[in-house]
């Protein structure tokens, strides 16, 4: 027979946070049945102390319990906790029965798993916004942990109820760093045709969102009245072309605060009034040619057409932010259809009234010089529309031409993906108290220091 391998023993420390927080219990591990069990012996705690009892008071001891708690793993094999308690009773000063069972900190009994496993698991399903399904997946493959999806969600919602309420967390937020501009939009939820309120601050915090049933004035101010309420001392307000937004600042909060009408949704709004004319030239080009009988003017309208629409995001990209290729594609089409060029002529006016102008008088002379333009075109009505668009929002597209401290742009979008990004990877939030409950969750994680083991106030200071 040959030789048995040699057998070698290796002595592993091991510290956990339960452990650490159990000083006085007696512990011992072993490897048993392709686990390490720590067996956690709180028998042997000083119950008076832990009880805040003198040490005179008669303890009366009952029957012994043992149950098995899951823990993180990093090792090849699993780590569980065997727990065993006592249960007890002494007399209270009325003379009635007290009853306790000696307990272990740091693990949820009535779970069978660590704080720290549940913290990491809500953080993967938060923060890391892997969802519920793939979080289960990964504790096991990655830590050995077997745990269900429903029992995540439960585990989110505890994590979010030791967590303070909605606007405590906005005074925490503030009390860090002050907030003093409003990043404003909104998100409709997969599934359901609510609207989502969302505010967002300079420092790129989602702050709070609300679910309402319609996007008008009366109910938007009560949530804005919830904000001044709370002591946001607000002086600047980022939104897209709702004028109830802008209706509802200017009644909770009056003239002291600028209203600046978002860049991006400024491009957006006119972008979609010149991408129809766009399509309906490249249409008008493509007809022609197939109505054409010369057979290289045929040829060369179909392949213009082709052009147009295979490079029809180009015609509308600024210029520093196209490539070498990119530009000369554009270059192929302005020489082969003016009408580009003068739609590049346009969207340049756009640009500089925005991008260029260094005060109200000189952006204000870049739009006339726009409606100028808007004229000079062999079918300008979709032109007009974007001039007439412009002045009718143009004190509140260049308020950061007038008060110092004002952007141009929003932080709304951001705060836009991330809610979008926690939505699709829970399949669609089923309630407002969901989004409100990953929401705190992301917001102690990201804002305030909260970590799988650095607990938020309000958690560390429970018993």
């Amino acid at each position: 027979m040959g030789a048995e391998p040699p057998v070698v023993q290796i002595s592993v420390r091991v510290s956990t946070e339960v452990l650490t927080a159990n000083r006085d219990c007696h512990f011992s591990g072993a490897y048993e049945d392709g686990a390490l069990v720590v067996t956690i012996d709180t028998r042997t705690q000083n119950v008076h102390q832990r009880l805040g009892l003198g040490t005179k008071v008669k303890l009366h001891w009952g029957a012994d319990n043992e149950f098995m708690v899951q823990e993180l793993s990093g090792f090849l094999w699993p780590i569980r906790y065997r727990v065993r308690t006592r249960d007890g009773y002494y007399l209270g000063t009325d003379g009635e029965r007290v009853h306790f069972t000696t307990a272990v900190g740091g693990i949820d009994a009535r779970r069978g798993a660590s704080l720290v496993l549940m913290r990491a698991a809500v953080l993967l399903v938060v923060v890391a916004g892997v969802g519920y399904r793939r979080a289960c997946w990964l504790l096991k493959e990655l830590f050995h942990v077997e745990v269900s999806k429903s029992s995540l969600h439960r585990w989110v919602e505890e994590i979010a109820a030791s967590l303070p309420a909605g606007d405590e967390m906005i005074r925490a937020l503030n009390e860090r760093k002050p907030i003093t501009e409003a990043h404003f939009d909104e998100i409709f939820p997969r599934g359901t045709d609510a609207c989502v309120l969302v505010l967002k601050d300079e420092h790129g915090r989602i702050i709070a969102t609300k679910q309402v049933d319609k996007r008008d004035e009366a109910t938007v101010v009560p949530f804005l009245e919830r904000m001044k309420g709370l002591g946001l001392n607000y002086k600047a307000f980022y939104i897209d072309g709702c004028k109830a937004y802008y209706k509802a600042i200017r009644s909770v909060f009056g003239e002291a605060v600028a209203i600046q009408y978002d860049y991006f949704h400024i491009l957006q709004n006119v972008w979609r009034h010149l991408w129809k004319w766009a399509v309906a030239r490249r249409r008008q080009i493509k007809a022609s040619g197939e109505a054409s009988t010369t057979p290289w003017y045929k040829k060369k309208l179909e392949a213009l057409s082709k052009s147009l629409w295979e490079n029809r995001y180009v015609l509308f990209k600024a210029e520093e932010r196209m490539t070498a290729e990119e530009k000369e594609r554009l270059a192929e089409m302005m020489e082969a259809e003016r009408h580009v060029g003068k739609l590049r002529a346009f969207l340049g006016g756009v640009w500089h009234i925005f991008e260029d102008s260094t005060d109200e008088q000189e952006a204000r002379l870049a739009l006339a010089e726009l409606k100028r333009l808007s004229v000079d075109r062999e079918h300008p009505e979709q032109f007009r529309k974007v001039v007439t668009y412009l002045e009718d929002h143009f004190e509140w597209m260049t308020a950061f031409l007038r008060h110092d401290g004002v952007k141009r742009n929003s932080l709304a979008e951001s705060g836009m993906r991330v809610l979008r990004r926690l939505e699709v990877e829970h399949d669609g939030f089923r309630s407002e108290k969901g989004r409100e409950n990953c929401l705190r969750i992301y917001q102690a994680v990201k804002y305030l220091d909260w970590s799988v083991h650095q607990l938020p106030q309000s958690e560390a200071k429970s018993p």
